[in-house]
């Protein structure tokens, strides 16, 4: 039967909580203690981030829910450290060992490992949720292991986001997560096309929802753009600077935009392993005036430079690695703050955005088509505003968390006498 939402018991499985990329996950946090449902974190990982870097959101989540850290093991060089923690609790080693035999299945030696440490960390007591929400499917299957070995009580909802049903799926093969589909109640994806990808892995399609991830409207204040002052065209980028993102590819096109005599820079903000290429292409363009990679920044430097932004673009393209995007919730916090968005027609993007109306499609590593639809926005301001609007208007009623939240809890049927609405 449903409950009323304030005896409602969340938990939510995550790598090393808080991260700082991920706002989306802070964003469903906060939905559910807006609800007035307890929320606990279970957290694995080792590391604690700097709080001096923590946003606002974070730092109220950290006040409000429970959280618990979980042990992992350590790289391959620390295992006998491992070994010796195992040693060091041989009551926990010898209770997951025995219920794992119970239940007619051993898990890896790594996850081995990872549940005695989960059964140090958590207590000789089961948890018990209402739901447990696993982001991230490696964390929805270790999630089934706690399940079953009397760790963690409650119904397994798993989402996925990206690498997890691509990069992951390419290393280790289609039935990676065989025991998930057949043990998870729920699987979320955030577009159309994830969920079309993990039922050809073997999601069940019955219980594969797709519910995309949500912003906080009131945090993307409306700015219309105009170009007016005669200034060179701002476009800018966020993503870490990564493969997937196609950054260079917005890099190229910046080059055939000013060659084509459009006076235009790029900002792109951002850290990762591909910067000294960047660097090298920025170099190789003759950009060095033009380009800016600004690194990580805070949020408050964020929204001032996407204030003073004109156009967003994001030109993610799948990695030769598998790694794709999901959704690209950054598409739809530049269209709220009124920006026109150009993007390469990548996997759910164009879910994200209305092609024509809010923002442009451009094919994936195409440097001249991307560079083509710049040169169209840049020279047509007077298209800004009505984009601008339009997009705004559109993410207001799409991707509103709470809105979203509210249909997860309508599928869990944790609403009582409501039906979830269907994009």
């Amino acid at each position: 039967m449903p409950r009323d939402s304030k005896t409602l018991r969340i938990a939510l499985l995550l790598d090393n909580y808080p991260a700082i990329s991920e706002t989306f996950i802070d964003n469903q946090i906060l939905s559910l203690l807006d609800r007035s449902i307890d929320v606990t974190i279970l957290s694995f990982g080792r590391g604690v981030p700097d709080a001096s870097r923590l946003h606002g959101a974070t730092r109220r989540i950290l006040e409000a829910a429970r959280l618990i850290r979980i042990g992992v093991p350590r790289p391959r060089a620390g295992r006998a450290f491992d070994l010796l923690y195992l040693l060091a609790h041989p009551i926990a080693t010898l209770r997951i060992l025995l219920r794992a035999l119970g239940a007619g299945a051993l898990p890896s030696p790594y996850d081995f490992i990872r549940l005695v440490m989960a059964a140090v960390d958590l207590g000789s007591q089961p948890l018990g949720f209402d739901h447990v929400f696993c982001h991230f499917a490696p964390n929805g299957q270790f999630g089934t292991w706690l399940a079953d070995l009397g760790l963690i009580r409650g119904r397994l909802v798993t989402f996925f986001h990206g690498y997890d049903f691509s990069e992951r799926v390419q290393a280790q093969g289609p039935d990676i997560y065989r025991r998930l589909f057949k043990r998870g109640d729920l699987f979320v994806a955030n577009t159309n096309y994830t969920r079309r990808r993990i039922l050809e892995i073997g999601a069940p399609e019955a219980r594969t929802v797709r519910v995309p991830v949500g912003l906080y409207p009131d945090r993307f204040p409306f700015r219309a753009r105009s170009g007016a002052g005669g200034r060179a065209v701002r476009f800018l980028s966020i993503g870490r600077l990564v493969e997937k993102k196609g950054h260079v590819y917005a890099i190229e096109a910046l080059a055939l935009v000013r060659a084509a005599g459009v006076d235009a820079s790029l900002a792109i903000i951002g850290e990762g392993p591909t910067r000294p290429a960047l660097e090298a292409a920025i170099a190789r363009l003759d950009l060095g005036g033009h380009v800016e990679l600004l690194g990580r920044r805070t949020q408050e430097d964020v929204a001032r430079l996407a204030d003073a932004a004109d156009i967003f673009v994001l030109a993610s393209t799948s990695a030769p690695s598998g790694d794709v995007e999901g959704q690209g919730l950054v598409l739809q916090e530049a269209q709220a703050l009124g920006m026109p968005v150009i993007a390469s027609n990548h996997n759910g993007f164009p879910e994200g955005l209305v092609d024509g109306e809010t923002g442009v499609l451009v094919p994936e590593r195409d440097p001249p088509a991307l560079a083509e639809a710049m040169i169209e926005l840049a020279r047509r301001p007077e298209r800004w505003t009505p984009m601008g609007s339009a997009g705004s208007a559109w993410v207001r009623r799409h991707f509103d968390q709470a809105y979203l939240t509210e249909q997860l809890l309508i599928l869990l049927g944790e609403v009582p006498h409501a039906t979830a609405e269907h994009a």
